[in-house]
């Protein structure tokens, strides 16, 4: 009887402290799942690009729990945000992105973050221009029924603007 109490209580600690395969991502999963969140963030960007800020909002998850920190340091919900980007085309002739890194980080298989360093450009309808050099973002992203969702939005970068007609 002590004796399958202790084999048992070895297979239990044994078990224990193997790492649980199921969890480990292969490779080819983490390729496949960049692929995917790569395919949706580039969806925004194009669409931001295009001034198709409701287009972009299809891949925001509206949840109580959707939190977004600007580079001032404001906190915006999910409300206020899409609200905030629904009024963007009316105030610029144009945005532009340009990416220069991008790194994932595999929290589990369905939730990875999005560290994405890059510098952008507005064009108001003043004419005056806001550039971000450099502009980082992160970005939580989220399975949520088979689609890839932002779930948490942060970006850090110093605003110069250049008025009309200065250089």
């Amino acid at each position: 009887m002590k004796a399958n109490i202790c084999v048992a209580a070895l297979l239990l600690f044994i078990l224990g402290c193997t790492p649980q395969q199921s969890d480990q991502l292969t490779q080819q999963q983490k390729d496949q799942i960049k692929s995917e969140v790569k395919a949706v963030g580039d969806s925004i960007i194009a669409k931001l690009e295009r001034l198709d800020a409701e287009g972009s909002f299809q891949f925001y998850s509206d949840s109580p729990d959707w939190v977004m920190f600007n580079a001032d340091g404001s906190r915006w919900d999910y409300q206020v945000t899409k609200k905030a980007w629904l009024d963007f085309p009316n105030s610029v002739t144009a945005w532009k992105w340009t990416t220069t890194r991008q790194d994932f980080i595999f929290v589990t298989k369905d939730i990875v973050i999005c560290a994405w360093d890059g510098k952008d450009e507005t064009i108001l309808k003043s004419g005056d221009k806001i550039a971000y050099d450099p502009h980082a973002y992160t970005m939580v992203f989220k399975k949520i029924a088979g689609q890839w969702k932002v779930i948490y939005q942060h970006d850090s970068g110093i605003a110069v603007t250049q008025k009309a007609g200065k250089k």
